[in-house]
């Protein structure tokens, strides 16, 4: 269901706005180039991918080319582009596996919408997920954002670290 969600998600991104620029953001290296085929398969042939297993030259052509394009793009990545790299007008973000953490959460989602601009994140939040609901719900809550029902669903508790 993750790869028809994405495609409809990405379709109807960009139909509302044919220079859209997205991000969809995978935990591990292994998803990218996944999700790199369902987009292009979908017809979205400005799709990028930065990731670990490429060589660095490559993530520095794809990430350039993401940076620099005028006409929008997609770009799929790992946490590698989740802090410290300038990406501006970034209109989505797609979280299409979600993060080990919540931190890492509220980095990803920080690439859009900067600088004043508005932006949307979106994220597909599964079962295997459970453990961070709580967590979620609360960055959700601090930053005035509405929780989904479905997301409360999973429940609220949160794990704390305890030191030994």
């Amino acid at each position: 269901d993750k790869d028809r969600l994405l495609v409809q998600t990405v379709r109807d991104a960009c139909s509302a706005d044919p220079h859209c620029k997205l991000i969809v953001f995978v935990l591990y290296k292994r998803e990218a180039p996944h999700v790199e085929q369902v987009l292009r398969r979908a017809g979205h042939g400005q799709v990028a991918a930065l990731h670990g297993d490429k060589p660095q030259h490559e993530r520095t052509a794809a990430l350039d080319a993401f940076r620099n394009s005028r006409s929008g793009g997609i770009l799929v990545a790992t946490d590698v582009a989740a802090r410290g790299l300038d990406i501006p007008a970034v209109n989505l973000v797609i979280n299409y596996t979600f993060p080990l953490t919540v931190e890492d959460y509220v980095h990803r989602i920080g690439r859009t919408g900067r600088g004043g601009a508005r932006g949307t994140a979106i994220t597909f939040f599964t079962a295997a997920e459970k453990p961070l609901a709580g967590a979620l719900q609360n960055v959700l809550r601090a930053a005035g954002q509405p929780v989904p029902e479905a997301l409360k669903a999973f429940g609220c508790t949160t794990k704390r670290k305890v030191h030994k």
